[in-house]
Formats: C-alpha cells, structure tokens, sequence
C-alpha cells in the first residue's frame, strides 16, 4: 500500500511513522465515509460530538491528544487534511463524497511536514485523481428513520490531456429522538465536488477541485442527563418569576424529548477550492504548488435544557474564510531523500453567539421595583445572563520545514525533519448583556444605569482595555517555534521494519473567548509535546499478513485544558502530563475469499503536576486526574467473507466490530460525564454480481443497540443541569451499488 505520511509517496510497510492507512474499498464496504465512523477502523483514535448544537465538527482524539471546542479562538490538536490542505475550522468535513481514494491517520506529532502544527496527530483525506478512465458508480440506500442517501461517482476522459471528476451525494433521514418538532438527529444534506485533472507533459500536471457542501437539520439530538433544583440560583429564580405555572426543569428521555423552537438547527454552507500543480524538474527532483480556499457559514444553536422553556442554550452564526499557500520540493538519490518548502495560511472567522438564559428574568425582576422586600431589583442587571457575543480573529501562520532520511548502509538510515513556525493572531470581541443593554465587563449603577467605568484593564497584557461603554476589547499576540524530529530506520529484512523516534509538537497560545467578567478577559500559553515512539511493521505468512505495531510516551508541557468555572469557561495550561501506550493495526489474507481488518489500541494518560491556586472553591491539586476523551483500551474487528455462487457472482458477508472503553468527557473528570465502555456491531450481506458491477444487500449499523454518553457538558454548579449526547441507535439499510468497470 502507498501512503504519502511523508507528503510523498511511499510504500507504508517502510514508513516510520504510526499510521493507519484506509482504502476506499474498505470505506465503501463497510459504510465507514462519515468521517466520526474512522474510530470504528483505527487504534487509540476517538471523536467528541461537536459543541453548540452542530453536527458538523469533526473533533478528533489521538493517544488522548485532543480539542472539543469549535470556538475559533482554539485551534484543533489533531489536524484534519483534505488533499493536502489544513482545515482550520471543520465545519462540514466530510468523507461522505465517492471519491475519496484512501484516508491516513497518523499518530504523533506530525508538525514537521504537515501544514499547521499539529501536536496530537493528523487526519489526511486524499481524493481520487480522475485519469479519463470512463469508470462510473452509483449507489441508493433507504432505511429506518425514513432515511434516503445517494452517490454518484464519474471519471471522464474530455480529451486527449484533460479528465473530469465528478461526484455528488444527497442524505435525508427524519432523525430518532422524537420532539414535538423536528425530530433531533435529523439529516438534510446535499455535496459535491468537480475535479479537472490536466496533464499536458509527462513533467507537468495539473488537477484543480471545487466542492460545496449545504445542509438544514435539526441540531444535535441532546439529552438533559441530570438536573438538581437548588443547586444553582437561576432555574428557582427562572421558575418563580418567569415560568409561571410550569416550572422548568426535567430529565430527558433518550428516545423522546420536550425541545422546540429557534434554538433547535444545525445549517451549513460550504465551498472549498484546492489547485495542485507538479513539475519534474529532473529525474530525482520534483516541485509542488498546493493552493487552497475555503469559505464555510455556519448556523447552528443548542437547547441546552431540553424543554419547551427558554431557561439556557445558545445560538452561533459563524463565517469562516482561510487561504493557504505550500510550495514543496523533493528530491531523491540512492542514499539521501528529501522533503521541503515554506507554507503560508491566513485565517478570518467572525463568530456571533446568542447565550440563553432564564430569557424574561430581567424584565420580571424590574417590574419589582426598589421597594420590593426581596431585594432583587438591585441585582436585576448582574443576573441579565441573555448575552450577545460578536468574536472577530485573524490568523497568519508562516512555516518553514525540511525533512530527509540519509541511507547509512542498504539496511539503515536516519531520519531528521524540523519545522519552523511563526503565528499571529488578533482577536476583537463585542459583549453585551441583551435585555438590560447593559455592560457585561463593567458594574453597573442600579439606580441610574451608569457604568463604574474606574477599573477597565484586564489581568492579560496582550489586551486593551475595555471600550466603547464597556463593550468591546482588542488582543493580539504571537509565537514562534522550532519542532524538530529524529529517528533511525532499519530494514531488518525485506518484510521486517523498524524504527525508533523523538519529535517535539507545537500549538500556539491565544485567547479566552467567553468571558463573563474582566477578570476572565485573558489569554493562554502555547503547549508543547515531547514525543518518543518505536515501531515495527511486518508481512507474514507469504505477505498475506500486515502486522504493525507501535509504542510511544508522550510528555505534555503546559497543556491546553478548557474548564467551566460557573458561567466562565476558559482555557488554562495544566502543567504537565504524561501519555502512554501502544497500538498494532492487522490485515490478514486469511484464504482467497476471507478477509480480516482489526487493530488494537492502549492508551494511560494523567497530569503528573497541575495546581491550581485560582480554583472555585480555594487552590485545588488536579494532579490526579485523567485526560478527557482518553479511553485505555480501543479495538475493532472487521471481516469479509466471499461465498462464491454461480456465474462469478458471490454473497459477502460483513461484520464489523469496534469496542471503546469507558472514559471522562470533561477535563473536570465529572462523574455524571463519565461515559460507560461500548461495543458496537455492524454487520451486512449483500449479493455482488459478475466483475463486481452490480451489489444489492441490506446492512445493520449499531446491531446491538447499545447506547452511550458520547459527549456532553456539566453545567450543574452554575445552571443546575447537565446535558449529555449519544451515539444513534440501531440503523438498518437496503442498498444498491452499481459499477462500470
């Protein structure tokens, strides 16, 4: 199999690197094209739902190296690729599309020859080139849930030098928790993308791609998994002031929910561009131009309490726009390969937010008046919680890098990469409290509505003061780094590779962008990650048997972590942490017509130093606690088997099994968001006609119906409640494919 883990090609049985590499049959087959669907194929790698309500992020885990927020003052840990190119929001990334060739999940810091850097891992999405080969595929599927979905795949020769890709898929489905609306889980989604690929000379290519993604759904079936009346001073306020008679709130159901109204959506539209020219200078030395535009808008909000009451949730309309430009050079010798060039990425999002909560209390608790013997008029605009946020940032990002391995003997070589990285970013944010019009960041006269305006700076020194009555500030900062790798190969035989090496990754620092106070006006460090891994990769059994392993430890310095204090949710570096573990991927031949896929995953992670003298409550020791999203074991089985029948036509059989074990879903290591360990099991069978043209079948997604706390948010301490989301249930679908060969 060839992998281009490297950004070239090369055979990934002497790639040192841990990667997981996927054809596109496998995809096919076993209906892995949605993206999340990847930790049913590969060790150690897990995905958190998307926060806000949308369906459409992709937040990815490797070796418990991660990041759930789509905010766009944080930046993903693991990157996510499409041809090449960073995807620095991943609103609407999609594998769904039929001309994806083959997806690689490499584990580690991958800074020195990706993109961005990214210090947990990448996720790299490589499409199918068109070659005029005249080839085209369909496929229909209906299910449960009144689900439609279609793809269509064609590869056309326009003349002698220039091919055409095209691809297009539709899904429809009414969801499965049922509301007294739109139903949550819902999908309504249409794609497509066009690839020309120009080839004039056998020195030069050329293969330019447009794509576009629109979908409006409901947003992410959610579930109020605890509720605690008392626990927080909103919800008894909220009911005896507002929600008169009914009173909110109840603990959800999983299959049936009380949730209605605007809050309730998950839209998106999306275009993307991606030109890639090559030049073969020389027979050994090779020249690339990657360029790469993407504009996304998305629309999405989160009844975070599950009811028919406005109590809590939020609404978010984000624009999102990035540029990026690779220039890459390669060369080859006998003893010395290389790789190198210099990146530039220009980023521009602006994130608008409407936070929800106990809509109406304002206008109830001023109707008392100064005379009322509550007292509560005197704190009606410090309770105003019905916030406006208008987040603007900007990102520049210039990078340098080479990467070599130098042959010592036939047998042994050393490898070195390093990258160099400079950022910058300039943040800007409007807040206001929306139904008092009132300043979130300063004190306010209760009496006459003037602000306290003698103490406007806040604690970070990469921001301004408060402005503009109280509602604006500007920060900016940037970083710079060097992130290195080394490592030795040895080719112990033509069937035995292994490796040893040491890499260092970067994620730059940024800024808090959900303060509720001036205090939370702040910004947060870069954090580092000291990597060392070693590997063996190996066929057997007359090369009917892929057997690779690999084990690594990690070591996290001044690691990232998003905590919720009350209504504060920021961004603090923990100190230190250390990771663990190893993983073994398999491809096994079994006999002509059997088929084995599995891998195998470990992962140990902790904090070994993280003191917080700041804590809620007094300096607290988090030195104890386990990573988020950090399950010890993962593992999956997937098989195929092809019973022959009459005329070349076969029945296959398909099964699949993926198992995660239990884990935290929160940095604060909440026992309501501890999520149990859970198996699922996938299985089909499905009638493939002569030369594999035409497939008819029915598969089973989920077989067991086995449910579980995928993601979630606790929010106990402040609003009373906690929210959870699952994976879906049970799935059944009748497919039919249809190929030309």
């Amino acid at each position: 199999m060839v992998v281009t883990a490297q950004r070239v090609e090369h055979n990934l049985q002497s790639t040192p690197v841990a990667v997981t590499a996927i054809t596109s049959d496998f995809l096919d087959r076993f209906d892995l094209r949605n993206l999340t669907s990847l930790q049913n194929a590969a060790p150690n790698l897990v995905f958190n739902p998307g926060g806000g309500g949308s369906s459409s992020q992709v937040n990815a885990f490797i070796r418990g190296v991660g990041e759930f927020d789509f905010l766009l003052t944080t930046d993903p840990a693991v990157g996510l690729y499409m041809d090449g190119i960073y995807m620095a929001r991943t609103f609407g990334a999609t594998l769904e599309l039929a001309d994806v060739e083959r997806v690689e999940v490499l584990r580690g810091p991958q800074g020195t020859l990706f993109g961005k850097n990214n210090i947990g891992g990448a996720i790299s999405v490589t499409t199918r080139k068109p070659t005029g080969s005249g080839a085209s595929r369909a496929q229909l599927s209906v299910g449960n849930y009144s689900s439609v979905s279609a793809d269509l795949y064609t590869d056309q020769a326009l003349s002698e030098t220039l091919s055409l890709g095209a691809s297009l898929l539709y899904r429809k489905s009414d969801g499965w928790q049922v509301r007294p609306g739109r139903d949550g889980g819902q999908e309504n989604k249409l794609g497509g993308r066009a690839t020309l690929a120009w080839k004039p000379s056998d020195a030069f290519d050329s293969t330019l791609s447009l794509e576009f993604i629109s979908q409006d759904q409901t947003s992410n079936a959610n579930v109020m998994i605890a509720f605690v009346p008392g626990a927080d001073f909103f919800s008894p306020l909220f009911n005896g002031f507002v929600a008169q008679p009914n009173t909110c709130c109840t603990v959800n159901s999983l299959k049936h929910s009380a949730a209605e109204g605007p809050l309730n959506r998950d839209n998106l539209h999306g275009t993307a561009f991606t030109w890639t020219n090559s030049w073969q200078l020389t027979d050994a030395v090779q020249l690339k131009s990657i360029t790469g535009l993407r504009q996304t808008h998305a629309d999405f909000g989160r009844d975070g309490d599950n009811g028919a009451f406005n109590y809590n949730g939020d609404m978010h309309n984000e624009h999102h726009n990035q540029f990026s430009q690779e220039i890459q050079a390669s060369g080859k010798t006998d003893r010395f390969n290389w790789v190198g060039g210099v990146y530039y990425f220009k980023e521009r999002t602006r994130d608008q937010t409407q936070l929800v909560t106990a809509s109406g209390l304002y206008d109830a608790l001023n109707a008392l008046g100064p005379t009322h013997p509550s007292g509560l008029w005197f704190a009606r605009y410090a309770l105003d919680f019905n916030l406006d946020f208008d987040n603007r940032q900007t990102t520049e990002d210039y990078a340098a890098y080479i990467n070599g391995d130098l042959k010592f003997t036939d047998r042994l070589s050393l490898e070195a990469g390093v990258r160099y990285t400079k950022e910058k970013k300039a943040f800007s944010q409007y807040a206001l409290r929306r139904e008092s019009h009132s300043s979130l960041f300063l004190p306010t006269n209760p009496f006459t509505g003037l602000l306290d305006e003698s103490t406007v700076t806040p604690p970070s020194d990469k921001c301004s003061d408060v402005y503009d009555q109280g509602t604006r500030y500007d920060c900016s900062a940037s970083w710079s780094d060097v992130s290195p790798r080394l490592g030795l190969t040895y080719q112990w035989s033509d069937d035995v590779f292994g490796y040893v090496s040491a890499s260092r990754g970067f994620r730059s620092g940024g800024f808090d962008g959900r303060p509720t106070q001036l205090s939370g006006v702040n910004d947060f460090k870069p954090e580092h990650l000291k990597s060392y891994e070693v590997g063996l990769k190996t066929l057997l059994a007359d090369h009917r048997v892929r057997l690779n392993t690999a084990a690594f430890y990690n070591q996290y310095d001044d690691k990232q972590v998003l905590l919720i204090f009350g209504t504060t949710v920021v961004t603090q570096n923990a100190a230190k942490a250390s990771v663990y573990g190893f993983e073994t991927d398999l491809d096994a031949a079994v006999t002509e017509h059997f088929m084995l896929r599995g891998s195998l995953g470990y992962t140990h992670g902790k904090y070994n130093r993280w003191f917080d003298p700041n804590a809620v409550g007094g300096p607290a020791d988090y030195s104890k606690r386990k990573l988020r999203n950090a399950p010890e074991w993962t593992a999956n089985l997937a098989g195929v088997y092809d019973l022959p029948v009459r005329d070349g036509a076969v029945v296959r059989l398909l099964g699949n099994l993926s198992y995660v074990a239990d884990m935290y879903l929160d940095s604060e290591n909440s026992a309501v968001l501890h999520a149990g360990a859970r198996t699922l099991v996938d299985a089909g069978i499905f009638y493939v006609g002569r030369d594999e043209r035409f497939e008819v079948g029915v598969q089973a997604k989920n077989l067991t119906d086995a449910q579980e706390l995928v993601g979630g948010v606790n929010l106990l301490s402040f609003f009373g409640y906690a929210e959870g989301y699952y994976n879906a249930p049970r799935r059944f679908f009748l497919t039919v494919k249809y190929h030309t060969r």
